[in-house]
């Protein structure tokens, strides 16, 4: 590290300052005593945050069932978290003004910062985790002042570095290290420090490009601003179908989220950029419609599927065991029989042992031998092509692999996936086959009564372990399950549930 060049940053005449109504609230709310009165009335000392907290907490964002009529009202119906963390966001925006000309580009900067905050929160909304909540939505405003510092204190020298990362956040870092021997996440989380803000701030701050580094106690508040940053690049890319996967991964590594909570999160982050933009005063430019981008991710991954272009890593690491050809289905990429048999060769051993449990999730999609003459093989194809990226949306965040057993078979062979979690994502999967059919064959409404999937489940874990002894027995547990959910009227899901001896 430069210290000489930190002093210099750091000691700049230019970096940035919190106003006063900050700094006071920040020292109020370390009391965990603090009297709302009290805070109410520092607060509105500065008219102007005040009169934008109550916009606000009026809009749309908080949804509040009542209108609030006060600084002190708003305190009690939200709580002390987020008017705290609206007094700060707007002192934010007041403090880091761009000037024409600097070189700058302010508009990417706070289109970063607030969708990413925005997205943190639901995230941490999502995880059902309340407390971290203002933290996520403050960290994801305040993880990029380092920039403003070290732009204010280096000028032309840190510009050229920013033009370097074309625009791609996730190269910044690297280059600030090469160039400077620094990084705008320190520098930020020592400005934090300088401000007094709390630790829940100041470390994740440092953490937020590199989540899974972050110590444990600030870990998932670090990691829903992670999935923000991964929200934002997201919504303004013009290829998202490998951002998209990605988000679905990390929502699923990091905090148990499944496709439909990351999918709302995407939702709810982009219907709530433009209104929130506008009540902080901060030009973002456009803003993506987020179903958009989910209709425009889902149908690249449609013509990929098609074109042989994307195949699920675990999918890959098993066909490279194949002995014969590359082991994969030529219509759908996916593996084929001999490839799900070696994936369970290859998983049921340890499995079998105790070590983690092994799920098989098999799909069996009901009339579409028929499909054909009625809607044509290009509509089938369509159909059975977009089931299977439905498939890999809902079954590779887990590490799952997807295979096709025949015509109209599929299976999912899932290491590590206990029975709850497999039927939890093989519902999601019956919904959003019977929703999605109409789109997917759009000149047919009534294929809806054409076909449906029946979806079988089996785990091997401690209760069926002594009963599925090997890896035919396990598969021919889920095909029981298949037969089950079969007789159900519309798409549906059986789990094989072994019988509990009689004492």
């Amino acid at each position: 590290m430069d210290t000489q060049l930190l002093d210099d940053i750091l000691s700049c005449p230019t970096l940035p300052t919190l106003p006063s109504v900050a700094i006071r609230v920040l020292e109020l709310t370390a009391d965990p005593d603090v009297k709302m009165e009290e805070l109410a009335q520092e607060i509105q000392y500065d008219q102007g945050i005040a009169a934008k907290i109550l916009r606000t907490v009026n809009s749309s964002f908080f949804g509040l069932r009542r209108r609030c009529s006060s600084i002190e009202h708003a305190l009690v119906m939200l709580g002390l978290g987020p008017v705290k963390s609206l007094v700060l966001g707007f002192s934010l925006v007041q403090t880091v003004s761009g000037e024409n000309g600097d070189g700058f580009d302010y508009q990417q900067y706070w289109k970063r910062c607030l969708v990413s905050a925005i997205a943190a929160k639901y995230a941490a909304e999502q995880t059902g985790n309340k407390d971290i909540v203002d933290e996520a939505f403050l960290v994801g405003l305040f993880q990029d002042i380092g920039m403003i510092a070290m732009h204010r204190a280096l000028g032309e020298e840190y510009t050229k570095v920013l033009e370097q990362t074309g625009g791609d956040h996730t190269k910044l870092a690297k280059l600030e290290l090469s160039e400077f021997e620094n990084q705008h996440s320190s520098i930020g989380a020592m400005i934090c420090e300088r401000w007094k803000m709390p630790y829940e701030i100041i470390i994740p701050v440092r953490y937020h490009d590199r989540a899974t580094a972050c110590p444990m106690e600030y870990g998932q508040i670090a990691r829903c601003v992670g999935l923000g940053n991964m929200v934002h690049t997201l919504l303004e890319s013009e290829d998202p179908t490998e951002h998209l996967r990605r988000v679905y991964q990390k929502g699923m590594a990091w905090m148990g989220l499944d496709e439909s909570q990351v999918d709302q999160i995407i939702k709810d982050t982009g219907n709530s950029t433009r209104e929130l933009a506008s009540m902080f005063s901060i030009d973002v430019g456009s803003v993506a419609n987020p179903d958009e981008v989910l209709v425009k991710a889902d149908r690249q991954l449609i013509e990929l599927a098609k074109d042989q272009k994307i195949e699920g890593f675990a999918a890959k690491q098993f066909s490279e065991l194949l002995m014969d050809g590359d082991g994969t289905d030529a219509l759908t990429g996916t593996l084929l029989r001999e490839g799900f048999a070696k994936a369970i060769r290859e998983t049921f051993p340890s499995s079998f042992r105790g070590q983690r449990p092994l799920s098989i999730v098999q799909l069996v999609m009901d009339g579409f031998d028929d499909l054909a003459s009625v809607v044509g093989e290009s509509a089938q194809d369509e159909v059975l092509i977009s089931t299977v990226v439905m498939l890999r949306r809902h079954f590779e965040p887990m590490g799952g692999v997807v295979c096709r057993l025949g015509d109209s078979i599929f299976a999912v062979v899932l290491p590590g996936i206990e029975r709850v979690d497999a039927v939890h994502e093989s519902d999601a999967c019956c919904t959003e086959f019977s929703a999605r059919l109409t789109e997917w064959v759009t000149d047919l409404p009534e294929i809806k009564d054409c076909v449906k999937i029946a979806i079988g489940v089996a785990t091997l874990d401690d209760e069926s372990r002594s009963m599925l002894v090997n890896a035919d027995l396990l598969v021919k547990a889920a095909s029981q399950a298949v037969l089950a959910a079969k007789a159900s009227q519309g798409s549906a899901t059986r789990a094989f549930v072994p019988r509990k001896k009689a004492a």
